[in-house]
C-alpha cells in the first residue's frame, strides 16, 4: 500500500478501541461504550504507557434499553458517525498535509487498521452470531473439520457477503453465521472488517484455553 503513494507521502493507521461499560443498576441497567483512537505510527512503547495520552476519547456511545430492536444497528450506525472521515481514502487524491513531529510537512492517508476488543466486541463488530468465530467460517460449537458450506479454514469475505445479501441468499448468510444487514465497516476502504483483530491473551488464551484445560 506504502508503494502506491506519492514521495514523501505515508500511510496513517487508526487503531480504535472499545468496550461496553457498565455505568450503574438502579436505573435500568445503564451502559455505555466509550470509544477510543489512536495511530500506529506511534511507538509501541509510548502508545501502552497511560502517561503519555495516545489514546483519546472520541466518543461515548449510549447504550439501547433493554429489549430495544435493532441495538446493533444503532450502534453501527454511531460508530460509523464518529468514523466517518475515514470512510474517504483516496489513494490517488492529495490526501491531508499534516506537520510531522521531526517538523518535515507531509501528505498523510488514514485508514482504519485495527479494531482492539474483546470478543463480544468482535462479534458485534463484525456482526456475525454470538459465540461464532468472527474471523473464519467454522460453524458454532462443531468440531475440527470441515464446514457444511465451505471449507473450515476459509477466511469470511465481506465482499462475497455483500453478494449474498443483494442476491436475497438468506438462508447462506444465516448457514455461515453472519446477520443479513449490511455492515457499515464493508465501506472503508482497504479495510477488512473480519481482520482488524489483534491477539487477546488475557481472553483467547489464558480463560479460553489455559483455566478451562488445567
Amino acid at each position: 500500500m506504502q508503494d502506491q503513494l506519492p514521495a514523501g507521502a505515508t500511510i496513517v493507521p487508526v487503531i480504535c478501541a472499545s468496550d461496553k461499560t457498565h455505568l450503574t443498576n438502579f436505573w435500568g441497567d445503564q451502559h455505555a461504550w466509550p470509544l477510543y483512537l489512536t495511530m500506529g505510527n506511534i511507538r509501541k512503547d509510548i502508545r501502552r504507557t497511560p502517561q503519555k495520552l495516545s489514546w483519546i476519547l472520541v466518543g461515548l456511545i449510549p447504550g439501547p434499553p433493554k429489549g430495544a430492536k435493532n441495538a446493533d444497528e444503532a450502534w453501527h450506525s454511531a460508530v460509523a458517525t464518529v468514523l466517518s472521515p475515514l470512510r474517504n481514502l483516496d489513494i490517488t487524491g492529495p490526501g491531508l498535509k499534516w506537520n510531522c513531529a521531526n517538523e518535515f510537512r507531509r501528505r498523510c492517508y488514514l485508514h482504519l487498521a485495527a479494531w482492539v476488543g474483546d470478543h463480544p466486541e468482535q462479534v458485534m463488530l463484525a456482526q456475525v452470531s454470538y459465540g461464532c468465530c468472527p474471523m473464519c467460517e467454522i460453524p458454532k460449537g462443531a468440531p475440527m473439520g470441515q464446514s457444511t458450506f465451505r471449507p473450515l479454514d476459509n477466511p469470511r469475505d465481506q465482499h462475497l457477503y455483500s453478494e449474498f445479501l443483494d442476491e436475497t441468499n438468506i438462508d447462506v448468510l444465516h448457514t455461515l453465521c453472519v446477520h443479513p444487514i449490511h455492515n457499515q465497516f464493508w465501506q472503508y476502504p482497504l479495510c477488512n472488517v473480519y481482520r482488524l483483530w489483534q491477539p487477546d491473551e488475557l481472553h483467547q488464551l489464558h480463560q479460553q484455553k489455559v483455566q478451562k484445560v488445567f
